[in-house]
């Protein structure tokens, strides 16, 4: 009888001892696999809390969230998943003070767990956190986050003159992620807030990719944010000398070395055109030789020309082959949505070039000069209003 007895107590522990090798497996199943989670017995219940705590807010069980997250705390209490899980469940059953310490306690613990993160920018958000919600926004962007869901979080921080304040402040020598912010922020931030984040980038001595971030300012002027690529350029590319939209010399092209400004003359490489560069007492002159029957373009830039009568003027001469226009004057209209439409086209002569800019669907204007088989000089560019 005994013996008996004993047969069946060993089997039954070897079975209990199997039940509790399948339900732990299970269980760190049902970390990777959701659907493995299911099926752990709750009191073997650890890996798995985390994916059943997500798939009860996922589907908007909320006090199931908050007691899988609670369950996942007293379990292990030192990663910052469970603490951020049970920051959601506090949050969206109101409690933000409580929701708030334990977002904190995980943001410790977790800086690189992007869901604890982003729960704890929404929440200082929410609740004028003003600085832990830039530290961590600035954190995100430094482990090279930059999607949808945290360039919106971003702008609504930099709309509050408090956060961008705040998020100034945590700004230091950036290297990767600067080149990332600074062509979304032209389009998405306003022009203060953007003043102040480039003026702290600058003065910290961040990283800038000038040569990258040259196109993306002359398309932002092209859509109508000039004056955001300004404060870009003229603070973190110019080096004290930035092009105003208004100053129209020309200038010596520098080559790769010196990038583009948004209002800088720009020299486009073209098949059989040759340019050289002379100083005369009305500034620089550019000299061209095109060898090719179709007009290349000799020089060109963005400008700000308000709606009205123009004359244009220009210093120089052109030289081209019968039934060749020498010169040619072309402005092309740029809407807001970055779409264009030529003007025209003029030829430029002793008496000037008039023109005209619309009031609608011309917010900023691309000038440019064209040649076809000939040679010239042009120089000191003047547009008046008439």
């Amino acid at each position: 009888m005994t013996s008996l007895f004993g047969r069946v107590a060993w089997f039954a522990i070897l079975a209990l001892a199997a039940v509790l090798a399948i339900g732990v497996e299970l269980d760190r199943e049902g970390r990777r696999n959701p659907s493995a989670a299911l099926l752990v017995p709750p009191p073997l219940l650890s890996s798995s809390l985390q994916p059943l705590a997500q798939a009860a807010y996922g589907g908007k069980h909320v006090d199931q969230g908050l007691a899988f997250a609670q369950a996942m705390v007293r379990r292990r209490p030192v990663p910052a998943e469970g603490l951020g899980l049970l920051a959601y469940g506090q949050l969206q059953k109101g409690d933000k003070d409580a929701a708030l310490r334990s977002l904190i306690l995980s943001g410790d613990r977790g800086w690189r767990d992007r869901f604890t993160q982003e729960m704890l920018v929404m929440l200082a958000l929410q609740a004028g956190k003003w600085d832990v919600a830039a530290q961590r926004t600035v954190a995100l962007w430094r482990i090279g986050i930059s999607d949808d869901r945290l360039r919106a979080m971003t702008a609504e921080l930099l709309s509050r003159p408090q956060g961008a304040d705040a998020f100034t402040a945590q700004v230091g020598r950036e290297k990767y992620w600067a080149n990332a912010f600074l062509p979304w922020s032209g389009l998405a931030i306003g022009p203060d807030a953007l003043r102040k984040v480039a003026g702290s980038m600058a003065r910290k001595g961040a990283r800038v990719d000038c040569a990258a971030l040259s196109p993306r300012t002359l398309a932002l002027v092209r859509m109508g944010r000039a004056e955001a690529a300004s404060i870009l350029w003229r603070d973190l590319c110019a080096n004290g000398h930035f092009t105003e939209p208004a100053a129209l010399a020309f200038r010596e092209d520098l080559g790769d070395d010196a990038p583009i400004g948004p209002f800088d003359w720009q020299y486009p490489e073209e098949p059989g055109l040759e340019r050289t560069f002379t100083q005369a007492k009305s500034g620089t002159v550019v000299h061209y030789r095109n060898r090719e029957p179709l007009r290349s373009v000799v020089a060109k830039r963005n400008a700000l020309l308000k709606p009205g009568n123009y004359v244009a003027h220009l210093d120089g001469a052109g030289r081209a082959e019968a039934g060749i226009r020498p010169i040619v004057f072309q402005i092309i209209c740029y809407a807001k949505d970055g779409s264009g439409r030529r003007l025209g086209n003029g030829e430029m002569n002793a008496d000037g070039t008039p023109f005209f800019i619309p009031d609608t669907l011309c917010e900023s204007q691309e000038l440019m000069f064209l040649s076809g088989r000939g040679e010239g000089e042009i120089g000191n560019l003047q547009i008046v209003p008439r």
